[in-house]
């Protein structure tokens, strides 16, 4: 008989009580997709055909419905809980996701299913987590179309590569256990006031508790903490299942109990109909945002940048509950505040009794660095050179670097929280708008809701904290090399010159799109500085220019004149909603050869599998000249479309630094430098842990920007 794969795992949440399995006995064989990459459900898994749509991911192309769906865990957005809900009530479900990692938003969609439409006859699936051991195992067993795997009421999963040997492994298994070991929350301790709110509160509050109580319970949480604010990512519509979700705490009489604002929703609230939007995505984006309204939340927020609002700007230290990645990464990085990145539906949950499990980053030990990321070189040999012969510009190019770095650093950080060496020596230059970027594009593809960056960040500002982080990591260091940072550019640049199609490539730009986050006001600013520019011509006429910003920003910009000044230039706004939601004509543009261009990294690595348009990446001042041009500007070179500080002319590596005292990081010199192609010098310059980094891009290079009916998965 062949061999069969035996792993005991955690069964975090289980389907045996929906009715889809009462013994090992009645376990279905199903086959498996695995995968060493983590995998956002949002912007990477179309809910309408749970076909993965993440260009950039090695499953890309490939179905999970009633598959056993193998990955290290979730990344990037928060609302894959609502795309896992709307899988589940769609029928299109995995039939079970086994991870690396416990992952508590991918929990959050099975246990909404369960808490609000248990009723329902919907397949909910398993959330295994077999550990980095068993894991390790899986992906190292060679698995093929023919492998299947089934997971047992106890959490027993059983990989084989046929059914015939699955099933004979099932009738050895001795010591079965039908009940979910995981489901109750006698570890957690609750408060006189929670144990009331759980069982004498409101419905509203009591469905609250029972969903925070079974998550704390799944993250081992040994008790819950208070928070100060909070900050709702699940009030986008994806589909009915998260209207009702919200009108039925409407229906209950829920309301928040700390100050809540709101993220972007699906449609500008206001302006729906002018910008030609769907009335029927429209007018149910808009329910759902009425319905969390009446749930008390503030109804002049509305944006993806919570942190550009005044008042809601936590202090250090503070714990909080906020959705949205790009929001978490930055509360915690930026402005030392403490909060997870929660899911879509356990957000409200939250709001409603100002509670959250005290686990993650919301305690001091977990907020250490687990990893050290070196980025000198880049910073020595990129970026010194431009700000030192333009000392007195403005640098316009160098706001792309910026993004880049971020989506370089949440690849490279293996789901741990990274300490970012070797920026402090331009931190004059490092404007609040660059840190928003870099946290937007880290969270696009880091898993960790927190990064530290040496002498910039709040809790890594003292030399003496530093070190100790540094000499806690160096065992666990990657220096980042520059073909890394091209690379990461050039996933991106995604519409530009690594694209393989057989349509003839051209530079036009059909969209220049700002505003992912958010647009702030010195944003704004900026932009108005761009475009009165004496050598900055007219918009070209065949070229749409829009951005997003909140109601706040925007009227702000209006009383300072920015607004009728970028008017006159060709802008149009849109409030209320961002990118990442604007997915049809006529916001974006009908034909499905356009290009868009954005200055966004989180728009340029999520647009392409949203929208089904290429995408191209730039500075803001790349964007502009696009705009006037109508197509990409290749900056005088026909064979590199990349920035300057790309293709530096000269390297200052000795010495690369001395960083503080006696931690001095030793740099490979230019003539170290492998020769050859791309594929031959793929994994160059990362020393430490060998990632699919690499591999990514191959795939993304021959994939993404081409039309989803041209694709061919690489496996």
């Amino acid at each position: 008989m062949a061999s069969t794969t035996r792993i005991q795992g955690r069964l975090l949440v289980s389907s045996s009580d929906c009715g889809n399995r009462s013994s090992v006995e009645d376990c279905v064989v199903h086959p498996v997709l695995v995968s060493s990459v983590s995998l956002s459900f949002w912007g990477g898994v179309d809910p309408l055909t749970s076909v993965i749509i993440d260009a950039t991911h090695p499953l890309h192309g490939c179905a999970i419905v009633d598959t056993i769906l193998f990955i290290p865990s979730g990344r990037g957005s928060c609302t894959g809980s609502q795309v896992l809900l709307e899988l589940i009530r769609n029928g299109l479900a995995p039939r079970a996701i086994v991870t690396r990692d416990v992952d508590g938003i991918l929990c959050v969609g099975p246990i909404i299913a369960k808490e609000i439409f248990g009723d329902e006859d919907w397949a909910v699936p398993d959330i295994l987590c077999i550990g980095d051991d068993g894991f390790e195992t899986i992906t190292a067993r060679s698995c093929d179309e023919s492998t299947v795997a089934t997971i047992s009421s106890d959490g027993t999963l059983l990989l084989g590569p046929d059914l015939n040997a699955v099933k004979f492994s099932l009738q050895h298994i001795e010591g079965r256990e039908t009940e979910e070991k995981n489901k109750s929350t006698d570890n957690l301790k609750l408060t006189q006031e929670e144990h009331r709110m759980l069982h004498e509160g409101s419905p509203a509050e009591q469905i609250a508790m029972r969903t925070i109580t079974r998550l704390a319970s799944i993250m081992s949480s040994p008790s819950l903490l208070p928070v100060t604010q909070a900050h709702i990512d699940g009030c986008t519509y994806i589909g009915p299942g998260g209207l009702a979700f919200v009108q039925h705490l409407v229906d209950l009489g829920g309301k928040v109990c700390i100050p809540t604002t709101l993220n972007s929703v699906s449609a500008d609230r206001r302006r729906w109909k002018e910008l030609g939007m769907n009335e029927e995505l429209a007018v149910a984006a808009n329910s759902v945002g009425d319905a969390y309204l009446k749930l008390g939340c503030n109804p002049m927020s509305f944006t993806c940048a919570p942190y550009l609002l005044p008042e809601s700007i936590p202090k250090l230290g503070d714990n909080i509950i906020w959705g949205e990645s790009n929001a978490v990464v930055f509360a915690n990085s930026v402005l030392g505040a403490r909060t997870d990145k929660y899911a879509d539906y356990f957000d409200i949950c939250c709001a409603l009794v100002g509670r959250v499990p005290a686990v993650g980053v919301h305690l001091d030990e977990n907020r250490q660095p687990g990893i050290l990321l070196d980025v000198t070189c880049l910073v020595v040999d990129c970026i010194q050179p431009i700000l030192e012969k333009e000392a007195n510009n403005d640098n316009f190019e160098l706001d792309a670097f910026f993004p880049t770095l971020g989506y370089l650093c949440g690849n490279m950080s293996d789901g741990r929280v990274p300490l970012i060496v070797g920026m402090d020596s331009i931190k004059e230059h490092i404007s609040m708008d660059d840190l928003k970027a870099f946290c937007a594009a880290f969270g696009t593809t880091g898993t960790a809701p927190l990064f530290h960056m040496a002498g910039i960040t709040p809790e890594a500002k003292d030399p003496i904290v530093v070190q100790k982080m540094i000499q806690n990591n160096y065992h666990r260091r990657k220096e980042l090399q520059l073909q890394d940072l091209k690379l990461a550019f050039d996933a991106l640049d995604s519409g530009g010159h690594l694209v393989l199609s057989s349509d003839t490539q051209t530079n036009r730009v059909d969209l220049v799109a700002f505003g992912n986050p958010h647009l702030s006001i010195t944003e704004c600013e900026r932009l108005v500085k761009i475009v009165t520019d004496s050598n900055v011509g007219k918009k070209n006429e065949n070229v749409d220019i829009k951005a997003t910003l909140s109601r706040r920003v925007f009227e702000e910009a209006q009383d300072k004149g920015y607004i009728s000044t970028l008017d006159k230039f060709g802008f149009s706004f849109i409030n209320d909603t961002c990118w990442c939601m604007l997915l049809d004509p006529p916001v974006i543009p009908p034909k499905e050869d356009a290009v868009i261009m954005t200055n966004s990294g989180k728009y340029a690595h999520y647009g392409p599998g949203l929208t089904n348009r290429r995408l191209r990446f730039g500075s803001m001042q790349d964007c502009i000249r696009a705009a006037t041009l109508g197509k990409w500007n290749l900056r005088g070179n026909d064979n590199d479309s990349r920035p300057r500080w790309l293709s530096p002319t000269n390297y200052r590596r000795q010495p690369a630094r001395n960083y503080f005292s006696d931690t001095t990081f030793q740099t490979k010199s230019p003539s170290s430098r492998p020769s050859g192609s791309i594929s031959q010098n793929f994994f160059w310059g990362i020393e430490l842990l060998q990632t699919n980094w690499s591999r990514r891009f191959i795939c993304l290079a021959l994939s993404r920007g081409r039309r989803r009916s041209d694709l061919k998965r690489l496996s």
